[in-house]
């Protein structure tokens, strides 16, 4: 290390502010050799991608009203090959065999909206335009084929006045195979009419959940409340699981029966104890510390593996406040709390809420009120939006298994600190912008297996790095451990991540395929 580097370390360990704008390094930074970037394109629209292994096809979606084809047959150098119009902005895109499904968001989005099916062999075909369910958002299809299923998340308009319930939409062809094998179902033919089922809320113990911790938002019913986010499946097609992010919650689904089998909230992470502190103070400088905080995970995107028939559900702890509505809001201030009373002052000192002061928190869990009331009424922590982290819990209970904790700014503050906390999505170098907010923001997550290793791949938004820990043995009490951190400044805001095992690879490695919403970049990784 150039001792230069060193002394800047040195500097930004002891919270002093960093160089100049003009003397950050471009980057890229890297921590380990898992990833190895061979190509970057730029795109139309780059969030979350499919890929069709069968014709080494990539499909890309962002939210526009089109799908974009990339042909994926050498890696190092992927070509668009078309982009097809579509009838609605498309939120999430799926494959299967030679089929392609995409959710479309109608106009206004909380309006119902659709999934289109298609077949790729050297270009689109139409089999069905199915309306389905409020405001569609993440789609896939279960591992066998036979159903397509839906996060309907039913978010309400600006003012609440419309406020549509989410549910989890499946497009089924099963009965299409019942009496016969899956690989002799005309799947194509199948296709162009399913059954279609959404399933809702209502029929939910609402008190009993809200006890539990699943948050009730907004001004309407809790099933309104209820908003589903993304989905992944066993590998068997039998369970999905799917996150309600603002509700901080996980949805445990039997696929066949169409039914809810439970609902586990995900708790929070005590930033008050070791391996868990976090940078709150936007102010040009690293100071990760422990503060009396408890952050609620919220996750947006999940993944899942299995291990001798138990599935382990993997979160991005993104977070989410409820602050787009002018109707209503969960979200505070420290100090707004502070001046209701509702703070235990031995513990929220004025130096205290001096770091805390511009820090966003949650106005619904509350400790002078049940089900969390403190002994005293008084509130020894307060409640923020995500966690700076992930997670991994046990699929079939809801247990958490283990959370990177403060990982991933550590490993931020050694690798790239002129880049420490930055919002990407501006694109302007300025460190530390994003600490009194919700930091990094982890986005999404995938799993795969490389050789003799089983590896989650993070991608994390503002900070526009991807994170990869080699997971092997969790199931057996090993601790997971940071084994590569990647961050070109080049490539902002990583929506979508993919993995591609070697034995569906066209090149015959592992890859990893991420889109960047920021940047509108697709980037494509080899892993080792």
């Amino acid at each position: 290390m150039k001792r230069t580097t060193l002394v800047l370390c040195l500097l930004l360990g002891a919270g002093f502010s960093f160089a100049k704008k003009s003397d950050v390094p471009a980057g890229p930074f890297q921590m380990g050799t898992a990833l190895k970037q061979v190509a970057s394109i730029p795109m139309t629209t780059a969030e979350i991608s499919a890929f069709m292994p069968e014709k080494n096809v990539l499909f890309v979606v962002g939210g526009e009203k089109v799908l974009e084809v990339i042909d994926l047959a050498n890696p190092t150098n992927p070509k668009k090959i078309s982009e097809v119009k579509l009838p609605g902005g498309a939120s999430s895109v799926t494959v299967h065999g030679d089929l392609v499904a995409v959710s479309l968001l109608n106009n206004p989005e909380w309006k119902k909206g659709h999934v289109q099916v298609m077949q790729y062999n050297k270009g689109l075909k139409v089999l069905g335009l199915h309306e389905l369910c409020y405001m569609p958002d993440m789609i896939t299809f279960t591992p066998d084929g036979l159903n397509l299923l839906v996060a309907c998340e039913g978010s309400p308009d600006e003012t609440f006045s419309e406020d549509p319930e989410g549910g989890i939409g499946v497009l089924s062809i099963a009965a299409a195979g019942a009496n016969a094998p899956a690989n002799a179902v005309d799947l194509p033919k199948a296709w162009k009419k399913p059954q279609k089922t959404v399933v809702g809320f209502n029929e939910l113990d609402t008190l009993k959940l809200m006890a539990k911790g699943v948050r009730k938002t907004g001004v309407k019913s809790f099933a309104q409340s209820l908003e589903p986010e993304y989905i992944t499946v066993s590998e068997n097609s039998k369970i999905a699981w799917i996150s309600l992010q603002e509700n901080n919650a996980l949805v445990k689904f039997d696929v066949e029966a169409k039914k809810i089998l439970d609902v586990f909230p995900l708790g929070y992470v005590d930033h008050s104890m070791p391996g868990s502190g976090l940078d709150v103070k936007k102010n040009k400088a690293i100071e990760i510390k422990n503060y009396p905080l408890r952050g609620l995970r919220q996750p947006d995107g999940i993944s899942s593996f299995s291990v001798n028939g138990t599935t382990f559900v993997v979160t991005a702890n993104e977070g989410a406040p409820v602050n787009d509505y002018k109707a209503w809001t969960d979200v505070t201030t420290p100090m707004m709390l502070a001046q209701q009373g509702v703070l235990d002052s031995s513990v929220f000192t004025s130096s205290v809420l001096e770091d805390l002061k511009n820090l966003t928190v949650s106005s619904l869990e509350r400790c002078d009120r049940a089900p969390d009331k403190a002994a005293n009424g008084k509130c020894p922590y307060m409640y923020s939006f995500g966690t700076r982290s992930i997670s991994i819990f046990d699929g079939a209970t809801g247990h958490l298994m283990w959370d990177s904790g403060d990982m991933f700014e550590q490993t931020m503050a050694k690798v790239a600190p002129d880049y420490f906390n930055w919002n990407s999505k501006k694109g302007k170098v300025k460190m530390d912008a994003r600490s009194e907010d919700k930091g990094c923001e982890p986005e999404n997550v995938t799993t795969g297996i490389v050789g003799e290793k089983r590896y989650v791949f993070a991608g994390l938004e503002r900070t526009s790095a991807i994170a990869v820990f080699d997971i092997t043995g969790v199931e057996n009490g090993n601790a997971p451990r940071i084994v590569d951190f990647y961050l070109n400044p080049k490539d902002r805001g990583p929506e979508g991540v993919l993995f591609i095992p070697a034995e569906k690879s066209p090149n015959g490695e592992p890859l990893l395929i991420v889109g960047y919403e920021y940047s509108k970049t697709l980037a494509v990784y080899t892993v080792k």
